[in-house]
Order: C-alpha cells, then structure tokens, then sequence
C-alpha cells in the first residue's frame, strides 16, 4: 500500500505554494509535536530540575535523529546556527588555511556558497565552468583539481540548484575531492528536502543546510563538519565554550562544545527531528516517486503556455535527475509584476528576481559589462527594479497536480487577458503593488 504524502501547515487553504525553494511550511505533525515538547521545555545545559532534564532527554534523542537521518559518522559533528549562510560561514572561519590554498566551487553558486569563502577565508578560490542549464563542467572541475592539486584544500559545491534544479553527482565530487587530500563540503539547502543524504557513504566530508526547507520553522541551521576541525579555539567565544577562567589563561571545554556557545535553539532542534523522522517514515521511495510524477507533469504543462520563456529548457527536467524549481519569463512582463499578478489575482506564492544566483540569471539575459553597470547604478540609487530576473515556481512534497494546473491556467489567463488589476511599481520592495 502507498504510503500517504504527510500534510503541511496550510494545505488546505486556497493558496498554492509554489515558492518552497525559499521555505517549506511545517508539517501539521511537526507543530504538534513542538506543542507537546513545550510541556515539558525547561533550561537546557543550564539547570537541574524534571523540565530541564526531560529537555536534555528530548535534545538528545532529537540530535540522534538528526545524525541517523544524514548518515552522519562518528569522526563528525553537528553544531548548530540560525540558518545554511550563518552554518556556511562558521565553517569557512574555521577552516585554518592560508593564501597558498584553493576552494574549489563553481562560477554559478548560490551566494550563499560564494561570499563566505572569500570573505571569510584566505584561501584562493578557484570557479569551477558551468553551463547556461545549471549543470557543472565535470571536466573542468577534474582539470582544475589536477591542476590546483598540491594546494586543494577543499571542494564546496551546491548539492541542489535552487534556480536550475541541477543535482550533482555527490559521490563523483567526492572522490574528485579525495583523490587529491581535499575534503568535499556540500551546500545541501536545497538537496536535503529533496533526495536522500547519507554523509559516510557518499563521502561527504562537510554538510549545511536549513531546517526551515525541511519543513520545519525558521530559525535553525546546522553544520556537520569533521571533529578534527574543533580542536582550535572556537570563533564565536561565549556562554559554554569554557570550563575555567581566570586572568592568566582559559580552560575550553571539550572541542564538540566549545564552539556551539550560548542556549542553543532546542525548539527548532526538536522540529527538525520530526520532520525528519516524518519524511523517513513516509519513505524515500513514495517521496521520490511523487515529485518525479509531478515534475513530469509540470514540464508537460508549461511546455504549452505561449509567450513563456523557461530558462532552463523543459527537456533537461524531463531527461535528467533534477528538483522542481522552474524558472521563468513571460513576453511583454517585468519578472515582478508576474509574481505581483500571480500573487495578488491567482493566489500563487512564487519568487521573483536573480534569487541569489545572479550570474546564471545575467547569463540568460546576456547582459554585457556597459549594461550591467547602468543597472548597478539604477540599484545603488534605489530602484531594485531596474535588476533583470525570473520568476521561479518551485516545488515541495505536498504539492499536487491541481497546484500545476492553477499556475499554467493563470499564465495563459495573464498573456492572454492582461491583469484584471492595475498596479504600479515599488522599487525600493522590487515588487508591485496593487492600485486601489
């Protein structure tokens, strides 16, 4: 029997959420299962008490969950941040390199996975080629790890496009890394919500992602990184990263918890935990199926809308191993006024704009130096507008066919009838709005 596909918070709105890329709502079991941690939520490290040991008790068992769901290995581990850009750049100050060292990452990641290592690290980064699908250059990521490899220090790719959809292979990464004494760290914020992850046996030496894209709710990211890194002083010093002080020196406490300092976010620990624990029992097999079904029958709508423009041709999420995120452009529209439309007459939740992937968007608009500086300068002074973009559709577990048909039947409705509103444009918001 089919495993039923567990409900989110909200599904049963008229609403369709389509922008899950950004965030996935709750699971309706991962809220209840957060109501009832709060029964018994008490300090956590931090007192004695029935609350507080229940909630180490809680806390464990969570982090335990949280381990096995990820194939986390015993010579790893977890500490734990607000979100995947705050884990990343953790990760990149730890990391004790010099300007002789290389990271390795692509010239189309998410910011996320491109501005800590410059600006947190004194390596050299080298960007590996990619194409205008999305796709990594495989031969010149294998080129450049020869090339570079007495001073690779480090591979950092995404492990999920969130604008292309594009999934490398992990295990190829891996061993590229590997083969020249380098370690592979995987941005998997869009990744984990979407295919199976298991760290030792795809040799994933470093992990980060968000528990608010694995339906959970905001405000917890995590890192998995080799323990070997922890054996330094820790670079966010505070409340627990000690055992002794005094004027003359500092006692650390053991590496795993000197640098998760502060009461940590238990409540978003607990969530994830479910959510995870809810997925595994849904099954990897009837998650996979379900988007794959979706997927194709998405790429069969859209392909039929006149006047849409689809960045990444429809046959590469036809053909290939890809998530549903859908990028997008309607002739004659500005990218924010078709989620301003879809948003404000549809009732569909989409993203609009480079969506922290600006050099693959400016490469679909070929947009030459001259005329990037002329929007740079538009932005500087204001006008956000001024930006190219898409709009991304972007599926989650809990999406159906009819979600599909709303959002295709709306485009037609729009290139064919125009907006039933007026609207006028918000550059400082990059959106529009609707004229009253």
């Amino acid at each position: 029997m089919e495993k039923l596909i567990p409900a989110v918070i909200g599904s049963d709105t008229l609403v369709v959420k389509l922008n899950n890329a950004a965030t996935t709502s709750p699971f309706v079991q991962t809220a209840d299962a957060v109501h009832k941690f709060f029964d018994s939520y008490g300090a956590l490290h931090r007192g004695a008490g029935p609350h507080a040991n229940k909630t180490v008790e809680i806390a464990e068992q969570a982090i335990a969950t949280i381990r096995e769901f990820f194939g986390v290995s015993a010579e790893q581990a977890m500490l734990y941040t607000s979100n995947t850009s705050a884990a990343i750049n953790e990760l990149a100050r730890l990391m004790v390199l010099t300007n002789e060292d290389v990271i390795l990452t692509s010239c189309i990641e998410h910011t996320s996975n491109n501005l800590p290592w410059r600006y947190n690290t004194k390596a050299k980064i080298v960007e590996v080629s990619a194409f205008s699908d999305g796709s990594l250059d495989m031969d010149d990521l294998e080129e450049k790890a020869k090339k570079y490899s007495k001073q690779l220090k480090w591979i950092a790719m995404t492990g999920a496009s969130n604008l292309a959809g594009f999934v490398p292979d992990v295990k190829r990464l891996s061993a590229i890394a590997h083969l020249h004494g380098a370690r592979l760290f995987i941005d998997a914020a869009q990744l984990a919500p979407h295919r199976p992850i298991n760290m030792k046996k795809q040799g994933i030496d470093a992990l980060a992602f968000s528990a608010h894209k694995i339906y959970s709710p905001f405000g917890l990211g995590v890192l998995v990184l080799p323990k070997d890194m922890l054996e330094r002083t820790p670079v966010d010093p505070g409340g627990g990263s000690i055992d002794m002080i005094s004027t003359e020196r500092i006692l650390w406490a053991p590496s795993a918890e000197r640098h998760q300092t502060g009461t940590w976010n238990v409540v978003g620990i607990v969530a994830l935990a479910e959510s995870c624990r809810i997925m595994t029992n849904t099954g990897w097999s009837t998650i996979l199926k379900h988007e794959r079904d979706l997927i194709q029958y998405a790429v069969k709508r859209l392909s039929g809308i006149p006047d849409v423009i689809h960045h990444v041709p429809l046959e590469k999420f036809k053909a290939e191993d890809r998530i549903g995120t859908f990028p997008f452009t309607l002739k004659g529209y500005h990218h924010a006024l078709v989620a301003a439309i879809l948003d404000h007459e549809y009732g569909i939740e989409t993203r609009a704009g480079t969506i922290c992937n600006h050099r693959l968007v400016r490469r679909w608009f070929a947009i030459d130096d001259k005329t990037q500086e002329k929007i740079e300068e538009r932005i500087k002074n204001g006008d956000r507008l001024a930006s190219y973009g898409a709009v991304r559709a972007s599926l989650g577990i809990f999406n159906t066919t009819k979600d599909i048909d709303r959002l295709v039947d709306a485009l037609i409705s729009i290139q064919k009838n125009g907006p039933s509103l007026s609207y006028k444009p918000s550059p400082k918001e990059e959106t529009y709005i609707p004229v009253l």
